[in-house]
């Protein structure tokens, strides 16, 4: 880490290493994962919350699907442990960002989960969280690792941080999203200031490394194009989920993929 990545971590829970990734293998990432959704359609699975495509995909349609759904991929909220094969993997284990992750939390870690982000156009966003409340393990915190696909703007429903609200080292209540459209799943928090809210506006290939217990939120997107993500969740190697029923629970979306210090450059 540089000494400013340094500073804005502890000081702000997060920091950028712009354009990493070249806009070409930014598309072909997600052509990888749109292929998968056309070869297994949410159509084939009426009625399903969630649905396993493969060994690894874990599919979630949204809700409320976009209202210009046409395409298969359209009608898809989130796609959990690409990471686990394909491109999506290559960019897990990507020298440059297993060595800043390492830096944060020691040299033996893994890439535990990934979600493919499809923010179609006309569909929410999720309310205010933080990912350890999610996880739930014995060793804490993560480093999430948000890769950008494709612009991240105010119209499309970029992701928005309180900076420094990481510093307290606690997970908050979260409570049941109240809004009637919400997505499997989606908790929020509601006692917490959020008041200095920035958003977080990345191009292609830009990627966001953050801490677990930042508070964070994304926007409606009220564009007409879609934003997408890839976001990578990693932990210290030998990381378990508290009790048994939290394992038995996080199975689907977990995936432990061992990364360290060795990986080389995508």
């Amino acid at each position: 880490m540089t000494p400013q990545q340094r500073r804005d971590w502890e000081e702000k829970g997060f920091f950028f290493l712009r354009g990493n990734l070249s806009p070409s293998l930014c598309g072909d990432v997600e052509e990888e994962v749109i292929g998968r959704i056309r070869s297994d359609p949410p159509a084939n699975h009426a009625g399903e919350t969630a649905y396993m495509s493969g060994a690894n995909y874990f599919i979630f349609p949204e809700s409320t699907p976009s209202p210009v759904a046409a395409r298969p991929e359209d009608y898809i909220s989130k796609v959990f442990n690409c990471h686990a094969e394909g491109l999506a993997r290559q960019i897990a284990e990507r020298g440059e960002i297993a060595a800043l992750v390492a830096d944060i939390l020691g040299s033996d870690i893994d890439c535990f989960q990934s979600q493919f982000i499809f923010k179609n156009p006309g569909v929410i966003g999720q309310p205010w969280h933080q990912d350890s409340y999610y996880f739930n393990f014995d060793k804490q915190p993560q480093v999430g690792v948000w890769v950008a696909l494709s612009r991240a703007t105010l119209e499309n429903g970029c992701l928005w941080v309180a900076p420094g609200s990481h510093r307290s080292m606690k997970i908050f209540e979260h409570v049941p999203d109240r809004r009637p459209e919400a997505n499997h799943g989606y908790l929020e928090i509601v006692d917490q200031d959020t008041s200095n809210q920035i958003p977080v506006l990345m191009e292609p290939g830009d990627v966001l490394f953050f801490h677990s217990y930042l508070i964070h939120r994304s926007t409606d997107n009220i564009a007409d194009e879609r934003r997408a993500a890839m976001v990578y969740h990693y932990g210290q190697a030998d990381t378990k989920p508290v009790t048994p029923e939290r394992a038995r629970a996080l199975s689907f979306v977990n995936r432990w993929i061992p990364v360290g210090r060795a990986s080389q450059p995508a």
